[in-house]
């Protein structure tokens, strides 16, 4: 939960605001210059808030900004000025809500955007190279993305922000036919590649994996009767090490031992045990790293006696 529950604020009040790498995703109908700088950020924030969590409190704007109520009431005014439709005030609640009329001014609303947020927000440090002048030219590869739909990114953002449960149509590669799924998800997970969701499984009374691609309906049934159980393998830190394959010539050794940092032919990183199958996967790292042609190979893992028992090979 706590990979949704701040990620605009970290991203709309950090300097990654300065960044152009960051500024290409907001999209909007009235001139640059309209608003100032300070005041479109704010109601950027608000925007996002309500699109992706589907309400928004005063008191968060104030909060994030440190602005005061009057001024925060003042932001909201000037957005219903430009989009009446797309908020109403429920007065039970005391907090504003979307309506089904919501159509985004300063956002692009899809998936992708949000996501690309999701993943900015994590990084160690921001990515102050992009105001550099007098750079080389760069060239990016990108891979093919994974299509995620508005309406099932939607709820499974809002049910990971406020710990509701999902009804979801999911599509396991190790069934023939979706099947319904009720589920508590708790955090999204970008493994380099794909994004999935973490989630209690009422279905299976288990914590498992889905893959956000792969649920083709999502829809919010309510909070949760009871707690779910402690997801003891994502609390759980894994040390993982891995050094130069040992077919590998001494000065090939040397080369990749530069490549990872490694300090007396190994190099270390933690994991958590839900997600160590992942990082090996990415590393090219399985039951047959040893075995493997060692230029092909080039790395393998150390400690696997170790790990051994939260290893899915």
């Amino acid at each position: 939960m706590s990979v949704i529950r701040c990620t605009w604020c970290k991203l709309y009040t950090s300097s990654y605001l300065s960044c152009n790498l960051y500024l290409h995703i907001f999209m909007t109908e009235i001139p640059q210059d309209f608003f100032k700088w300070d005041v479109k950020q704010r109601l950027t924030l608000l925007e996002a808030t309500v699109y992706w969590t589907g309400e928004l409190v005063t008191g968060f704007l104030t909060s994030t900004f440190s602005i005061s109520r009057v001024q925060a009431t003042k932001d909201i005014a000037l957005y219903l000025s430009l989009r009446p439709d797309n908020l109403r005030y429920d007065r039970s609640l005391k907090r504003y809500l979307i309506t089904e009329q919501f159509k985004p001014l300063l956002i692009t609303g899809s998936p992708q955007e949000c996501l690309q947020v999701l993943q900015a927000s994590q990084s160690a440090a921001p990515p102050v190279v992009t105001l550099m002048s007098n750079l080389p030219t760069v060239e990016v590869l990108a891979s093919p993305t994974r299509h995620i739909d508005v309406a099932v990114l939607r709820p499974v953002l809002q049910a990971a922000r406020f710990g509701l449960v999902l009804e979801i149509g999911y599509q396991s590669m190790t069934s023939q036919e979706p099947a319904v799924r009720k589920v508590q998800p708790h955090t999204l997970v970008f493994d380099g590649w794909r994004w999935h969701m973490r989630a209690f499984s009422y279905s299976h009374n288990e914590f498992r994996d889905f893959v956000l691609a792969r649920i083709h309906q999502a829809s919010v049934i309510g909070k949760p009767e009871k707690l779910s159980p402690v997801d003891a393998l994502w609390e759980r830190q894994l040390t993982v090490e891995i050094g130069p394959h040992p077919g590998l010539s001494d000065s090939q050794k040397q080369a990749v031992e530069r490549d990872f940092g490694m300090v007396a032919g190994k190099c270390s990183t933690t994991v958590r045990a839900a997600l160590l199958s992942y990082l090996l996967l990415s590393m090219r790292i399985g039951k047959d790293d040893y075995q493997r042609e060692a230029m092909v190979q080039q790395i393998v893992l150390l400690n696997r006696e170790e790990l051994q028992p939260y290893l899915a090979f």
